[in-house]
């Protein structure tokens, strides 16, 4: 887990500015979903197995086309999917 927690980080920071984009953008329900699991998934002390209840919420967010995330920002939830599910299998 030492090596991958630069990379657990950066895709929390991924979930915060996309929770705020959402939020912004009025995507409210999207939000509060994914602010539920971000929640969840802060506990640190419970890394990495609760950083997998992050995951399916993350990746409903990423393939909601109604959602008005930029394709930069949809790139940026794909590459976080990918660094929890990384995570979470070590």
């Amino acid at each position: 887990m030492s090596e991958t927690l630069a990379e657990v980080e950066q895709a929390l920071a991924t979930v915060q500015r996309v929770l705020d984009a959402l939020t912004t953008r009025g995507d409210n329900e999207a939000a509060f979903d994914l602010a539920k699991a971000q929640y969840s998934a802060s506990i640190r002390t419970s890394w990495p197995s609760n950083l997998s209840s992050l995951i399916r919420p993350l990746e409903a967010v990423g393939a909601n086309t109604a959602l008005k995330l930029t394709d930069e920002e949809r790139t940026h939830v794909d590459e976080a999917v990918a660094i929890l599910k990384r995570a979470c299998n070590q």
